[in-house]
C-alpha cells in the first residue's frame, strides 16, 4: 500500500505545477462567500421575467401588483425580488412575507390582507404560486388583486399556472447559471482529457470542484470490486488511505454507491434521505459542518464517486444536489474512460476477457448466441467425426501404350483413308505413297537380272569357269535389289500395326506432298486400354503413395465416377501456371467403352483417414505453417 502511495504521490508531484501555458485554467471563486449573499441576475434574465410578469398582470383583470421572487439565501430560504409590476414601484412586505410562506411550504397561499402600499388601506387579494421542478423550488409569484370570489380566485390561480410554463425554463437556466455550471463541465473536461496521469487529473479535478463549490475538501474514488479506492483530495497532493479520515471517505461514499442516489448531512433537497450513517461520522471530523456523497456513474457501470466537505453549513446551496448530478452525469464517461486508459496491459486483458464472457453468457443477444452455439456445436461435431482424407487433382486419360506411325521412304502421298479420332482395325490401310518411281527401280533390276541371267546361260554353255562365278554374282546382287524394291513397295501401304484409336494425323488435305522418310504421319493407342494421367501439386505429393485408389469424374461424364489404383510417381516436377506438379500414373480396373484418349477430369485419391475438421482444414493449416516458417518462427 505504502509504495502505491508513494508512486502516485510522485506522479501527482510531478504534473503539480505546470507551465502557465499548459495547466488547465481555473476561473478563480471566493471560497468562502460572505453570509446572506444575493444571487445576482443578469439584466438579460430581469427584463425576460419582467416582460413576462407584464403580460401576465395585463391578461388578469383587477390586478394591482405583481411579484417575481426567487431565491436568495440559500441557508435561510430568504427570497430576492427578481422583478415587479409596475416597473420600478416598491416593493409590497405583505406579498413578500406570503410569498416566503409559499415557497416555504411549497404550494400556492391565498389570503385577503390589507396593502400597507394602498393609502386607503383597503383590503386585497394576495395570490402567491410557486414554481417548482420536481424537488426543486424556483422561485415564486405573488399577484395583488381587488377582492374577488372563490371561483374567481381559483381561475385567476389556473391561469398563472399556465403561464408559469415559460417561466419556468427561465428561472431553471437562471439558477443552472448562478455559480457557472456550464464552465465548470467545459474546465472539468479540459482536465479529464489532459495527458497527465489519472492521479494528477484527479487531484486538479478536486481542486475544481472545492474552489467551484466553496469546500474544504473535495475526494474522488474510484470503484474497486465491490468497494471504493479513494484516489486523490483537494489541496492534497500526497495521503495515507490508511488514515481514519481516507477510511471514513471510503465508507461515505460507499453509502452513497449502495444507495445509487446522493446523501447529504445535513439533508438537502432532491434527496430521498435514506441512509447517511456512514456520512454522519464523517462530519465527526473535527472542522467539518457539511458534507455531499455524489455517485459517479454511467449507463452501464458505477465508475465512483465524489464527496464534498464544508466547514460552513450555509456556504451548501439548496440546488447543489442536482447541479452536482448533472454535472457528474456529464462527465462520467470522460472520468471511466480515463480510468480504463490508466489499467495496466494485463488488466485491460482481463476486463475485456470479462465483459466478453458478460456478453456471450448473458440474455442479450439471443439470436446471434443461438447462431454461435449451433457453430461451436457443428465444429465439435465435426472433430469427432472421421472421414477420408483426400488428394485432389487434374486427371487426363491416355492410351497405356501408343505407337507412332512414320513415312518409311521418301515420297508424294498418294492417299489417305483415316485420320485423327478414328477406329482402325489390324492390317487397315491408313495412307499409300505414291510408289511410280520404285516401280521403275524394280523394272530397272529386273532387267538386270533377265541380262545377267542371260551372260550365265552362255558361260555355261562355253564351260568358261570366270564367266560363270561373275554372272552368278551379279545375278545374285540383281536379286537382291529387287527384293529391296519390293519391300518398299509393300510399306508404300502405311498399315495400322493392331487394333486402336488414332490419336493424331490428319493427311487427307495433304495429298500430293513430299514426305521424308521418318517424317511422323500418325499416333496411335490401343483400343479399350487406357490409363489416366494425374498432375498433383506439390503441397499434396508427400501424401500420395503406389496402390491408393480413388475415383475420377470426366468433364463429359460429371455423374459417373470411375475408380482408380495409383501405380507410378514419376519423380520429376514440371511448371506451369499454377506452379509446380508431378505427374502421377494411375490405371483403371474396368475400362468403359465410352472412354476417349485425351478426356479431362479431376480425380480424388485417398490417402488415409481423418477428422471433417483437420479434412478441411488441413491445407490451410498447411499454408499457414510455411508462410511462418518463411518469416522465420
Amino acid at each position: 500500500m505504502s509504495a502505491q502511495v508513494a508512486s502516485e504521490s510522485a506522479a501527482v508531484q510531478q504534473y503539480a505545477a505546470p507551465p502557465a501555458d499548459t495547466a488547465p485554467q481555473v476561473e478563480a471563486a471566493p471560497r468562502r462567500p460572505a453570509r446572506g449573499r444575493t444571487v445576482e441576475v443578469s439584466r438579460s434574465f430581469r427584463n425576460a421575467i419582467e416582460q413576462w410578469l407584464d403580460w401576465q398582470c395585463r391578461m388578469i383583470s383587477g390586478v394591482h401588483r405583481g411579484y417575481v421572487y426567487i431565491p436568495g439565501d440559500a441557508s435561510k430560504n430568504r427570497l430576492q425580488l427578481a422583478a415587479g409590476w409596475p416597473v420600478g414601484g416598491p416593493p409590497s412586505e405583505t406579498a413578500t412575507g406570503f410569498a416566503e410562506k409559499a415557497f416555504d411550504n411549497g404550494r400556492s397561499v391565498l389570503h385577503k390582507a390589507s396593502d400597507e402600499l394602498d393609502a386607503a388601506g383597503e383590503v386585497r387579494d394576495f395570490i402567491t404560486f410557486p414554481i417548482t421542478l420536481g424537488e426543486r423550488r424556483l422561485g415564486v409569484v405573488a399577484l395583488v388583486l381587488d377582492i374577488c370570489s372563490e371561483p374567481q380566485r381559483q381561475a385567476v390561480l389556473q391561469l398563472v399556472e399556465w403561464g408559469t410554463t415559460w417561466l419556468e425554463k427561465t428561472l431553471l437556466g437562471l439558477h443552472t447559471d448562478r455559480r457557472g455550471d456550464s464552465r465548470i463541465a467545459l474546465q472539468a473536461v479540459e482536465i479529464l482529457a489532459g495527458d497527465a496521469p489519472l492521479p494528477v487529473v484527479a487531484h486538479q479535478f478536486c481542486n475544481l470542484l472545492a474552489e467551484r463549490f466553496a469546500c474544504a475538501r473535495v475526494a474522488l474514488g474510484f470503484t474497486k470490486g465491490m468497494q471504493v479506492q479513494l484516489s486523490a483530495m483537494s489541496d492534497q497532493v500526497a495521503f495515507d488511505r490508511r488514515t481514519a479520515l481516507a477510511n471514513a471517505i471510503q465508507t461515505a461514499m460507499e453509502e452513497c454507491i449502495d444507495q445509487d442516489e446522493a446523501v447529504c448531512v445535513p439533508p438537502r433537497p432532491g434527496p430521498r434521505h435514506g441512509l447517511n450513517r456512514a456520512n454522519k461520522r464523517l462530519l465527526q471530523q473535527p472542522g467539518q459542518a457539511a458534507v455531499c456523497s455524489v455517485p459517479v456513474s454511467t449507463e452501464d457501470q458505477v465508475v465512483g464517486a465524489v464527496t464534498l466537505i464544508w466547514d460552513d453549513e450555509e456556504l451548501v446551496d439548496s440546488t447543489l444536489v442536482s447541479r452536482l448530478g448533472d454535472l457528474l452525469t456529464q462527465l462520467a464517461p470522460l472520468m471511466a474512460l480515463k480510468r480504463r486508459d490508466a489499467r495496466s496491459l494485463w488488466r485491460r486483458a482481463g476486463s475485456d476477457v470479462r465483459s466478453a464472457a458478460r456478453r456471450l453468457l448473458g440474455g442479450e443477444h439471443l439470436q446471434a448466441k443461438l447462431v454461435v452455439g449451433a457453430l461451436l456445436v457443428g465444429l465439435a461435431a465435426s472433430s469427432l467425426v472421421q472421414t477420408d482424407l483426400r488428394i485432389t487433382a487434374e486427371a487426363t486419360i491416355e492410351g497405356t501404350t501408343q505407337q507412332a506411325v512414320v513415312a518409311p521412304v521418301s515420297g508424294y502421298l498418294l492417299s489417305a483413308s483415316a485420320r485423327a479420332g478414328d477406329h482402325v482395325d489390324h492390317g487397315q490401310v491408313l495412307a499409300t505413297i505414291d510408289d511410280r518411281e520404285l516401280r521403275l527401280e524394280q523394272q530397272k533390276w529386273q532387267s538386270e537380272f533377265d541380262k545377267h541371267a542371260k551372260e550365265y546361260q552362255e558361260a555355261l554353255g562355253a564351260r568358261e569357269r570366270a564367266k560363270i562365278s561373275i554372272a552368278q554374282a551379279r545375278m545374285a546382287q540383281s536379286e537382291a535389289q529387287l527384293k529391296l524394291v519390293a519391300d518398299q513397295l509393300e510399306r508404300t501401304r502405311l498399315r495400322a500395326p493392331f487394333a486402336g484409336t488414332l490419336v493424331s494425323g490428319d493427311l487427307s488435305r495433304a495429298v500430293g506432298a513430299p514426305l521424308e522418310r521418318g517424317q511422323l504421319l500418325f499416333e496411335i493407342v490401343p483400343a479399350g486400354s487406357y490409363r489416366v494421367n494425374l498432375q498433383v501439386d506439390e503441397r499434396d505429393i508427400a501424401g500420395l503413395a503406389v496402390g491408393q485408389s480413388g475415383e475420377l469424374r470426366l468433364a463429359a461424364m460429371p455423374d459417373r465416377a470411375i475408380a482408380l489404383d495409383v501405380t507410378r510417381i514419376v519423380p520429376l516436377a514440371t511448371a506451369d501456371q499454377s506452379g509446380n506438379r508431378f505427374r502421377v500414373e494411375a490405371e483403371l480396373p474396368s475400362t468403359a467403352e465410352s472412354l476417349r484418349p485425351g478426356m479431362h477430369g479431376v480425380a480424388k485419391v485417398v490417402t488415409g483417414e481423418s477428422s471433417m475438421l483437420h479434412a478441411w482444414t488441413a491445407e490451410l493449416l498447411d499454408r499457414v505453417k510455411f508462410w511462418l516458417w518463411s518469416l522465420g518462427f
